[in-house]
């Protein structure tokens, strides 16, 4: 946020806490007089002009439709949620539902019910994004089956085993062997799929001349850990609550967000997004780069679980959605999640 903005008198960020919080409940611009009767401070409507002819400097606020009263723009947003807003408490209630839903055995397979539940106690749309753990391999092991084929054991620290048969042309002769053993025989402990493959490529360099060109393709075919394409899981809930609650949100900005989901732009940018915070994220319109439409917002905490899952949870909904009510919402879900 721009040092200049977060800088503003004490008394502009109470006049514009006030036409903010009137905004998102009424959608309707306030003008000065209205604001002169809402606020404590004892100030005449020529008085919040001036300091309103301020707060628009800024680019907070932009005058309504015919109409002399001004509204927040979608900076002025962002700046109220970063800086201005005062989350509400979660009810006893509330609390109670998320952590029944949170009860879960496997996050991974559970998304529905996290979904599920966000939909019902925010009424707008919800998401869940597990970026899967990648586990370290513990063991490599690897047998001769006939003079063309050589079957590889690979065991990760999780228990998942997975076998890899590499036949090639060539003769397999005792001095392949003895490479492949020398390499493995270099474990002092666990190591990624990524530290492997480096691995591999400095033991085939180092060695040079001592290994045989088929011992080089036994052990770059046999140990080629498999990444995957999609390390992440990306699930979405409740899109036609956007369009039933009407504020704000049409079809067009739907269509718009359900395109991004369906080609996974929207899990690349959530995913960059998370490695550069903690807690809970607001992004709204056109302020942010998830949307390219300036009606929708987006409330989004991550979470971390003791056994290593990372990723998020979140709602999106219309820019007037009530912030003060969700945010601790998701923040409690994703705490609750967390703990796990």
């Amino acid at each position: 946020m721009n040092k200049k903005i977060t800088d503003i008198g004490a008394r502009s960020k109470v006049i514009f806490k006030s036409l903010v919080e009137s905004y998102l409940k009424t959608g309707e611009p306030m003008g000065s007089k209205a604001l002169s009767s809402k606020i404590s401070y004892k100030l005449s409507p020529a008085t919040i002009r001036n300091v309103l002819n301020e707060i628009n400097f800024h680019g907070l606020i932009q005058k309504g439709h015919f109409s002399a009263g001004s509204i927040p723009t979608d900076l002025g947003l962002q700046f109220y949620t970063h800086a201005l807003l005062e989350p509400g408490s979660i009810s006893k209630s509330e609390k109670e539902i998320i952590e029944k839903s949170s009860k879960m055995n496997n996050l991974l397979n559970e998304q529905e019910i996290i979904t599920n539940t966000l939909n019902g106690l925010s009424k707008q749309a919800s998401l869940v994004i597990n970026n899967e753990k990648i586990t370290k391999i513990r063991k490599i092991d690897f047998h001769k089956i006939d003079n063309h084929k050589v079957i590889f054991i690979i065991e990760h620290e999780d228990g998942y085993t997975s076998n890899r048969i590499v036949e090639i042309d060539e003769n397999i002769q005792t001095e392949d062997l003895n490479s492949i053993g020398n390499f493995i025989n270099k474990f002092s402990k666990s190591m990624s799929p990524t530290e492997i493959q480096n691995n591999i490529k400095i033991f085939i360099k180092s060695a040079r001349n001592q290994i045989t060109n088929t011992s080089k393709k036994l052990l770059l075919k046999g140990i080629k850990i498999e990444k995957s394409q999609n390390t992440e899981t990306f699930f979405v809930r409740g899109l036609p609550n956007l369009i039933k609650n009407n504020l704000e949100t049409d079809l067009d900005s739907i269509n718009e967000l359900l395109s991004d989901i369906e080609t996974g732009k929207m899990a690349n940018k959530m995913i960059k997004a998370l490695k550069k915070s903690k807690g809970v994220q607001i992004f709204i319109g056109s302020n942010t780069n998830f949307f390219k439409n300036t009606n929708l917002s987006m409330i989004l905490s991550n979470y971390k679980t003791k056994n290593g899952l990372t990723g998020a949870i979140g709602v999106i909904g219309p820019k007037r959605i009530d912030y003060q009510r969700i945010v601790p919402i998701v923040s409690y879900m994703s705490e609750t999640i967390s703990k796990k």
